[in-house]
């Protein structure tokens, strides 16, 4: 099981929406940036929910929370390249500009990436969800991985 680099960065969006990110190196030695979205049932559909088709990612799927069926979050994953990473970490330090065209491009992720993406953060994302969602609202056994995930594709 590969551990994330980088603690998750938590954003509270509304009242009870939560959002939180972070940097993941999955099993196929890969980095990727991972964003975690609640999505609130209870909404119409652009009211708080607002998935974008133009939003920036390789690989999506759904998260559920077992014990409490409306919280569901949307997971998104986007491929980092080394050559990213590099740009990124120039800008962050040493404040040198980059072409921004560079964090659109899209990755093709065979299916075979994106299961082993997924399986290995069905193993993490539990502690995460734990850590930023109210004691009273989720609940699940780590150890015996009680939480679930649905897959959209």
């Amino acid at each position: 099981m590969s551990d994330a680099n980088f603690g998750p960065a938590t954003q509270p969006i509304q009242d009870q929406l939560i959002e939180f990110k972070l940097f993941y190196q999955a099993n196929d030695n890969n980095v990727y940036h991972v964003t975690c979205k609640q999505i609130l049932q209870d909404y119409p559909q652009g009211s708080g929910n607002s998935v974008s088709w133009e939003d920036d990612y390789d690989f999506e799927f759904f998260f559920q929370i077992p014990n409490n069926s409306t919280i569901i979050f949307h997971v998104t994953c986007k491929l980092l390249s080394f050559s990213l990473m590099v740009n990124l970490l120039n800008n962050k330090f040493y404040g040198m500009d980059f072409d921004l065209n560079v964090l659109k491009c899209r990755y093709f992720l065979p299916i075979h990436q994106k299961l082993s993406l997924e399986q290995s953060l069905k193993q993490i994302l539990p502690l995460f969800f734990l850590q930023n969602i109210p004691d009273n609202e989720a609940q699940g056994n780590i150890e015996n991985n009680t939480f679930s995930l649905t897959t959209q594709q």
